[in-house]
């Protein structure tokens, strides 16, 4: 019996510590001053590309917004490389061209014969870059006219090997939306604090710029982003994040559509693990003994861990170590997320970071329950090969905006 107590309490411990018990350790260290001040007047020549499939609705939109960057106009460019749409937006794109009168920054269209992913597009794209530094943004989403401004003087340091900007969802009138913004506001405080402390975890598919001759992407990797991430760390340099670039996007708004994204997501992060292991799994520096185990790792593994507690409180049938238990771990979790709650509070708007109500928590955990149900389809899934490189793009997460 005692086997069977000493499991509880260090199951129960590594799912406080991956759901507040982390987050919250990096919310302190995020809350530290920037080391080094960043000098606006390092500013590299920088392409943006805009991988697109079937982004006729959004594409318009989307370059409208990249050439408003508070950034010189004839230090970047935009490439929209499109794999082989089965809608007009070449067609789009060309007609735009064809207008567009400026000469900076410069605009281009390229385009691949046969649709392979993302991680090709990417790829595909440095060929006819003329950017030191590649920014790799997704269509349906927004960036800050800062952007670039805020991401390039971290690439002076010639120890950075990578920049990620903050995600916000923009569409927060929904119920699922509004929970997962605040699953990122937590996100912006773990990367930041990472980031202090070493290297941010990952940076965002949507957002993150990075020198153009260090990495090429895995194209059978479905998390693209993390795998270049993890291979700029094996290379020996750190991976930044800055909260103060910012791009927006809607949020799925529909169970179904939070299931396949997130799903994809997970698949990517258990494909990478499986991938680096050597590496991940080699003490060597904090992204390996805390950073990476914590973040990731532990994510994937949570929805069994659960499982585990469940099964132990059956084997020992006994009500009160069952409810001691309970009653130990209900009180320090609640402690524990009052104090992330505080330091969100910090990190956000005022509007944004008001006391959750009774009904507020509720939803939060009907979204935590659809998360650990999503990590188990993830790995059926992947135990079963069934998935692919090839982005589906979601339908409830691309209204316009404005």
């Amino acid at each position: 019996m005692s086997i069977i107590i000493i499991l509880l309490y260090l199951l129960s411990f590594l799912l406080i510590w991956h759901f507040v018990g982390y987050p919250l350790l990096m919310s302190f260290i995020a809350s530290k001053p920037p080391r080094n001040k960043k000098d606006y007047d390092y500013q590299p020549f920088v392409t943006i590309v805009v991988p697109t499939y079937n982004e006729e609705n959004d594409i318009v939109n989307r370059i409208n917004n990249l050439l408003e960057q508070n950034y010189p106009k004839n230090k970047y460019e935009i490439i929209v490389v499109d794999s082989n749409s089965a809608d007009q937006t070449q067609k789009v794109v060309q007609d735009y061209i064809s207008g567009y009168k400026l000469e900076n920054p410069s605009l281009k269209l390229i385009t691949q014969s046969e649709r392979k992913g993302k991680a090709s597009a990417i790829n595909f794209s440095k060929k006819c870059a003329r950017g030191e530094y590649i920014l790799v943004t997704d269509a349906n989403c927004i960036f800050d006219q800062n952007v670039i401004r805020e991401m390039v003087p971290h690439l002076k340091n010639p120890k950075v090997g990578g920049v990620g900007g903050r995600y916000c969802v923009s569409n927060l009138e929904g119920e699922l939306p509004r929970s997962e913004s605040f699953y990122w506001d937590l996100e912006n405080m773990m990367r930041l604090g990472e980031s202090n402390l070493d290297s941010a975890c990952l940076y965002q598919g949507e957002i993150n710029l990075w020198p153009k001759n260090l990495i090429n992407a895995d194209e059978n990797a479905l998390s693209e982003d993390l795998d270049m991430c993890i291979n700029t760390k094996k290379k020996g340099y750190k991976i930044e994040h800055d909260p103060q670039a910012i791009v927006y996007e809607p949020a799925a708004n529909t169970k179904q559509d939070q299931i396949t994204q997130r799903k994809r997501t997970t698949i990517g992060t258990i494909q990478n693990i499986f991938k680096h292991y050597k590496y991940l799994f080699k003490p060597k520096d904090w992204y390996n003994i805390l950073i990476f185990p914590s973040h990731k790792i532990l994510v994937v593994i949570s929805p069994f861990l659960i499982l585990a507690i469940l099964i132990l409180y059956i084997i020992s049938m006994n009500a009160n170590i069952i409810l001691m238990h309970l009653f130990i771990n209900i009180i320090l979790f609640s402690i524990l997320f009052g104090l992330l709650l505080k330091q969100r509070s910090k990190f956000v708007k005022a509007k944004s970071s008001s006391p959750f109500s009774f009904t507020s928590i509720l939803k939060m955990i009907y979204y935590v329950l659809l998360n650990e149900y999503i990590i188990l389809l993830a790995w059926k899934d992947y135990m079963t090969s069934n998935y692919s490189v090839l982005w589906k793009k979601s339908k409830s997460n691309r209204p316009k905006i404005s």
